[in-house]
């Protein structure tokens, strides 16, 4: 049954293949045909249903002409089309869009700009009256308007680089992640990470509406307290989840610098002076965490 079905199937597409070589070649020979696609191979190019591929021609996105008592899109009209919209995506080719890139930017686009939710952005739009275009049915910013408003106001600011999700997943925790390996809820993280003692420790970063834990800043804030640890799960946890951050034992010199907020060589001049248990010496210096940071609340609270 299931070497039937494949057979089906690979037939399927076979005709599917014969008949695009054989419009192509048809419209190579005919002058008239040249300059035009027929509605299937429309829908083939964009691998769209015929229901669809028949809306977007009556909604008149581009031209068609009828040649020979049949309906055909114009090539130029729909690359045109193609190159001012971003919903529809050719099976094989460029990216849709590329016109319309250049000159506005969707709001999660502005939002990742200023790596914020693009709910802040709709606020703003909503509450200043700001101009926007309609593509596709989509609200969308101009760039000349966005870079007028930027220009105006003080609360956002643009990030350096807008990361990939890639370059994200490489150096940064999803929000949802990082609360589950301490079994908090996300909400308490969100709070943690914008209270006054920890905002400034933790790095934080929003993309497609989603926020991110840099590693580096969630091992940082792993080191410098003791309330928050990641805990064991009793579940077995797949690649996806697993996390390369812990609680240390031990931290260096450059990392108890970081906590105390002083140089290097004052925690030399500390460790010499025995204000905390060390062990090693010269570069390979390790500094007990613990202890450091029961010495710097002390020291913090002047009772040192």
């Amino acid at each position: 049954m299931c070497a039937e079905g494949g057979e089906a199937m690979q037939n399927t597409v076979e005709t599917t293949d014969v008949r695009t070589k054989l419009e192509k070649y048809q419209a190579s020979k005919d002058f008239k045909l040249r300059n035009t696609m027929s509605v299937p191979e429309m829908r083939r190019l964009l691998g769209v249903k015929k229901t669809e591929s028949y809306w977007l021609v009556h909604r008149n996105f581009f031209e068609t002409k009828v040649i020979d008592g049949m309906m055909r899109v114009d090539i130029e009209s729909f690359e045109k089309w193609y190159a001012n919209q971003v919903k529809h995506k050719k099976v094989t080719g460029e990216k849709p869009g590329a016109e319309l890139l250049k000159t506005s930017y969707s709001f999660k686009e502005a939002a990742n700009l200023l790596g914020v939710h693009d709910s802040s952005i709709y606020e703003v739009w909503r509450k200043e009256q700001l101009n926007t275009i309609t593509v596709d049915f989509v609200m969308r910013i101009p760039k000349e308007t966005f870079d007028k408003w930027y220009m105006n106001q003080t609360k956002y600011q643009k990030v350096e680089k807008v990361l990939s999700i890639e370059e994200l997943e490489a150096d940064y925790i999803p929000f949802h992640k990082a609360a589950a390996l301490l079994k908090i809820p996300h909400s308490k993280l969100l709070i943690i990470s914008k209270s006054k003692k920890y905002r400034e420790i933790l790095e934080v970063r929003i993309c497609d509406n989603t926020r991110y834990i840099s590693q580096k800043t969630f091992q940082r804030f792993l080191n410098v307290q003791n309330d928050f640890k990641v805990r064991k799960s009793k579940t077995k946890l797949t690649d996806d989840d697993c996390i390369s951050v812990e609680t240390k034992d031990y931290i260096s010199r450059q990392e108890a610098a970081d906590i105390a907020g002083v140089t290097t060589a004052t925690i030399s001049k500390w460790v010499q002076m025995e204000k905390f248990p060390a062990v090693g010496a010269g570069r390979v210096l390790r500094i007990y965490r613990k202890e450091f940071l029961k010495w710097t609340k002390k020291y913090r609270e002047g009772g040192l």
